[in-house]
């Protein structure tokens, strides 16, 4: 399934390398994207024209681009408050995010959600700041399509530190009863916060949780593009068959930690850990794979400059897009009534 892109592509191959159905330099270019885009928001926040908290994606591309790519238009999608790249890889409007998280009325919500958004042009339903909270919702989704047969199915992503919430037990529970298309990807870094996944459940693999409510589980390596679309894709078509909900186990890491306000906010884990993470980049890998499968060097270096130059261009028309009127502060995002 192709790669949901916002526009402007960048040039490619007329023949672009194939991974399991995977366009790879698409999904190159959508790594990189995030990648560009997440670097920039931090620089926004530290020059004070981004307000609050980020949390940067960075290290964990592979998940949301592996993922995004086996979906459909007619999918939904149900994000977390670490979500750009989740937003970025579904194909929302550069320009929109943008302006949304410097708080502008041409934001995705009109200024009013920043890091939290939604886009109904892309089916991405909501970007919850509360743990675990997304996930019946993703539910809810899966069980309207259900109803309507309509084929689509949902997508939820979110933290292990999710799994410790009492409502996503008695999700999987109504999942696997109704046989609900819901894809449950939880991307495992490691953390809870500040807090290491060992010191609050008793083993590392949170996979362990979702076999016991009977439920299909694939375990990956989240930093590796094609292992996560691999888990995706058969999820989803499984899905779609009416085989019910899947569980992808996506293990991951953050290279920037947890959340970041103006400069790197208490890193605590151990140099050697995250010098390992380091040398296992997403985007290393990805770009090894394709140099190995022919893509010229230039190609990948041009995708880099361009995803820089979108970004900027975004950063630029954000800048230029007008506060949200007060009285407007209190209506719907969409329809403008209260």
């Amino acid at each position: 399934m192709a790669l949901a892109l916002p526009a402007d592509p960048a040039a490619s191959p007329m023949d672009p390398p194939q991974d399991g159905g995977l366009d790879l330099v698409a999904a190159y270019k959508a790594m990189v994207l995030i990648r560009a885009y997440e670097e920039r928001i931090l620089q926004a926040r530290t020059d004070r024209e981004v307000i609050g908290p980020v949390h940067p994606y960075i290290g964990q591309e592979a998940v949301a681009v592996g993922v995004c790519a086996a979906l459909q238009p007619r999918d939904h999608l149900v994000s977390h408050y670490r979500g750009h790249g989740h937003a970025l890889a579904r194909g929302v409007d550069l320009d929109a995010l943008t302006a949304e998280l410097f708080g502008r009325a041409d934001g995705l919500c009109g200024g009013k959600a920043a890091a939290l958004v939604s886009d109904p042009a892309t089916h991405l339903l909501l970007s919850s700041g509360i743990v675990g909270a997304g996930i019946p919702v993703a539910a809810g989704a899966a069980m309207t399509s259900q109803v309507r047969g309509d084929g689509a199915v949902a997508v939820v992503f979110f933290g292990e530190g999710a799994l410790g919430a009492g409502v996503v037990h008695e999700t999987l529970t109504l999942a696997v009863a109704q046989r609900l298309p819901l894809i449950l990807v939880c991307e495992n870094n490691g953390y809870q916060g500040a807090t290491r996944t060992e010191e609050v459940y008793p083993e590392t693999s949170v996979a362990r949780i979702a076999e016991g409510h009977r439920m299909p589980v694939h375990r990956v390596d989240g930093n590796d593009t094609l292992a996560v679309h691999a888990a995706a894709a058969a999820s989803v078509a499984a899905a779609r068959a009416g085989k019910g909900p899947a569980f992808i186990e996506a293990s991951t890491y953050l290279t920037r930690f947890h959340l970041q306000f103006d400069r790197p906010s208490g890193e605590r884990r151990p140099a050697e850990e995250l010098d390992g993470w380091l040398a296992r980049d997403p985007l290393d890998a990805l770009r090894g794979h394709l140099l190995a499968a022919g893509t010229a060097p230039a190609l990948l270096d041009a995708l880099h400059s361009d995803a820089e130059r979108r970004v900027e261009a975004a950063v630029a028309f954000a800048r230029t897009s007008p506060w949200p009127a007060p009285e407007l502060a209190l209506t719907n995002l969409w329809a403008g009534t209260p």
